[in-house]
């Protein structure tokens, strides 16, 4: 029995020793929970501060890098007295989650801190030595300092400090040195410009925004993001339209959710563009309140805002005692206007840093009153009408630099509800020239409407400076109108169709004037003209052997004409009394018998001299048989009904109407000088027709214009080629 009792026991021993060897095995090779330790080379702490009270309100905590381990941040607390005695927490957020509780410690131990089983709670030693002799009472004065000087960062991952205590809640950040990128900003005002420089090697976004909060930063309406690669180009070029306090730059990694570096390279530099802070501001109109939103928090700008009276478009005259109640309304600056007149005219002027902004803000129905004034010789009468039963007061007043002084005697009156009511205000020899201010009284409204009379030396005045400036217009057009006319105005009137003379008598006079013509046509109105007596040979023609003088009269008429009407030109025939004879003659000679011929019966009969009579003895071997040519041509024409090509012309004082014949009293004729417009427009195309209103207005104007100038023109020419008796 003892042999086996004693083997029993053996054995029962050997496998409890091998139990406890494979459990201490177990134990040995399990992960101890060092995450939930603080690093092996931190120190954390907790003593009484040097320092008596916080210098701010804000969050008691401070962060900072380790000056030695790269990766770690320190971080420092300041805790309240009263706020030690309940127990406050801290917690960390980084690579690790923990939460630290600090705890008045009577008894010194060499032990700073303690790790509560199980969790990730540390409980920090505050050593209190003064109160183990007796009863501890809170110091409101006294501050503890909890020191944790290294707390593990890692990359784009920051770390997030929360302080829970009985007085205040609230949190602080840091990041790892390498979550942002690292990176330069210079700054070119002149066009409003930054550059970014990047020291990082790897790809980043940069834009600029608008700093509104410690936290928010508002990307611009003309903001956009920009892609650095330092492996091409390290620098970019951010465009600002204002360049105001709150702009920055924001630059960071192209990751998922970075965090982001922001820059102010203004905050700190003084306002130069005051512009820009109106150019980008916005006023919205209450019905008792302006609120002028800004692109940065309405800190930046201590903006102040008056009245003024807009009596013209470049002058506002302030109005005495108007300073607007101002207060900040988040980002927003919000002007009380409960108390102010709101008429169209009552601006507010904007002040800030010696430069000034007016805006007119009131719409016409906001008005509750009108007012409307008269100047009499001695006095002026101010007629009011209001909405409502009030006091309205009117004073004479003088403008000067600083607005409109006062000046005369307060005069007021009781106006009822919508009844006009008046107030006279006498005028002496000191205000003859001065203006009228008018405002409520009671109920009382902040600022007074400014009304100046014109008067009569006045009114005198603008007469005569508009009249004056009639003139010159008038003076002004005329000369233009000339020189139009005169120097460029007939290529309106140019006529590109060919003309075709045709001279219907051999006298002097007749042929001087119809040389006149074609001058006129040829030189003032760019018209090709082919007239018989300038072509008796091919020199200057388009070619050999086209002269009339080469062709004979009959094919150089023909081909004239057929060229005259495939061009869509004007078949001139200039008539006078010979062409009747010549006309009688064709007749009877082409239809053996007499036609009707236009006798003059003395009317427009011309005294002839001795040369004329000579020639009409031995008719021309041109002039004759190239009119008896026309005449056929015309003659076919109409029978066609095409004698729209052609017309007759006949000079004032070498024939008359009645002297071309009946049968050709479908083509059109024109008195010389007299119709030279109508022939104008004749020769251009310009004509009537049927189914259309009229000419057009303007080159029916343009060519009365000209028309006008050339008939006189052509009435000097032909002055010297009348008789005498038809002068």
């Amino acid at each position: 029995m003892s042999l086996e009792s004693g083997s029993g026991a053996k054995c029962w021993l050997s496998r409890g020793a091998l139990a406890v060897a494979v459990v201490v095995a177990v134990v040995a090779h399990m992960p101890l929970p060092t995450e939930l330790l603080p690093q092996p080379n931190a120190s954390l702490s907790c003593q009484k501060s040097q320092m008596k009270a916080l210098e701010t309100d804000g969050c008691p905590v401070k962060m900072s890098h380790h000056q030695s381990e790269s990766n770690c941040i320190a971080i420092r607390v300041w805790i309240k007295d009263e706020d030690l005695n309940q127990a406050p927490t801290i917690r960390i957020v980084s690579a690790r989650k923990e939460i630290l509780q600090p705890v008045i410690k009577y008894k010194r131990t060499k032990k700073k801190w303690r790790m509560k089983k199980g969790t990730n709670e540390i409980r920090v030693w505050c050593h209190d030595i003064a109160a183990q002799h007796g009863p501890r009472v809170n110091n409101t004065e006294t501050l503890w300092e909890l020191v944790y000087d290294c707390v593990e960062a890692e990359p784009r991952h920051p770390v997030i400090v929360s302080y829970i205590a009985q007085s205040q809640r609230c949190s602080a950040t840091s990041l790892h040195p390498d979550a942002v990128p690292s990176f330069n900003l210079s700054l070119d005002l002149a066009s409003k410009s930054i550059n970014v420089t990047l020291k990082s090697d790897q790809k980043v976004h940069a834009r600029w925004c608008y700093k509104r909060s410690a936290h928010h930063c508002v990307q611009g309406s003309h903001s956009n993001l920009i892609t650095i690669d330092p492996t091409h180009l390290r620098s970019t070029l951010l465009k600002i339209p204002y360049m105001l306090p709150c702009v920055c730059v924001q630059v960071y990694y192209i990751h998922e959710d970075p965090p982001r570096k922001t820059v102010c390279p203004l905050q700190t530099t003084p306002l130069l563009e005051v512009e820009d802070v109106w150019l980008s501001s916005e006023l919205t109109v209450y019905e008792s309140s302006l609120t002028l939103s800004t692109e940065c928090p309405a800190r930046y700008f201590p903006i102040s805002s008056s009245l003024c009276w807009r009596i013209q478009q470049n002058l506002c005259i302030p109005v005495a005692n108007s300073t607007l109640q101002t207060q900040q309304q988040g980002p927003d600056l919000v002007y009380n206007t409960s108390l102010v007149d709101k008429h169209p005219r009552m601006c507010v002027k904007f002040s800030l840093q010696n430069s000034h902004n007016i805006s007119c803000p009131f719409l016409p129905d906001m008005s509750l009153w009108h007012v409307s004034l008269e100047a009499t010789p001695h006095a002026l009468i101010v007629r009011v009408n209001s909405s409502v039963q009030a006091v309205f007061s009117a004073q004479l007043c003088v403008q000067n630099e600083k607005g409109c002084e006062s000046s005369g005697p307060v005069r007021s009156v009781q106006a009822k509800e919508a009844t006009e009511s008046q107030i006279r205000v006498p005028l002496d020899s000191v205000a003859m020239q001065a203006c009228i201010q008018v405002w409520r009284t009671s109920p009382a409204l902040i600022g007074q409407r400014i009304l100046c009379p014109r008067y009569r030396r006045e009114r005198l005045a603008v007469r005569a400076l508009a009249v004056l400036i009639l003139l010159l217009l008038l003076a002004f057009f005329a000369i233009f109108m000339h020189s139009l006319v005169k120097k460029g105005a007939t290529d309106w009137l140019y006529i590109q169709r060919p003309v075709l003379l045709v001279c219907s008598s051999e006298l002097s006079s007749h042929i001087s004037a119809t040389r006149a013509l074609a001058s006129l046509l040829r030189g003032d109105l760019g018209t090709t003209v082919h007239m018989a007596l300038c072509a008796p040979s091919s020199q200057g023609q388009a070619g050999p052997g086209t002269g009339i003088a080469d062709l004979g009269p009959l094919p150089w008429l023909y081909g004239q004409w057929e060229a005259v009407q495939e061009a869509r030109g004007k078949v001139l025939i200039v008539w006078s009394p010979d062409g009747n004879r010549t006309f009688g003659e064709w007749r009877r000679r082409t239809r053996g018998g007499e036609d009707e011929v236009c006798d003059a019966g003395g009317r427009g009969k011309l005294l002839e001299d001795d040369e004329d009579l000579e020639l009409q003895k031995s008719p021309s071997a041109i002039i004759q048989p190239v009119l008896e040519a026309a005449l056929d041509r015309l003659e076919v024409a109409l029978q066609k009904c095409k004698g729209g090509s052609a017309a007759f012309v006949y000079f004032g004082g070498l024939g008359h109407r009645g002297n071309i014949p009946k049968v050709f009293r479908d083509v059109p004729r024109f008195c010389i000088p007299r119709d030279l417009g109508g022939l104008i427009r004749e020769l251009k195309g310009l004509t009537r027709t049927k189914g259309t209103f009229g000419w057009h207005c303007w080159p029916r104007l343009v060519s009365k214009w000209v028309s006008t100038w050339l008939v006189r023109k052509l009435a000097r020419r032909l002055r010297t080629q009348l008789p005498p008796e038809q002068r």
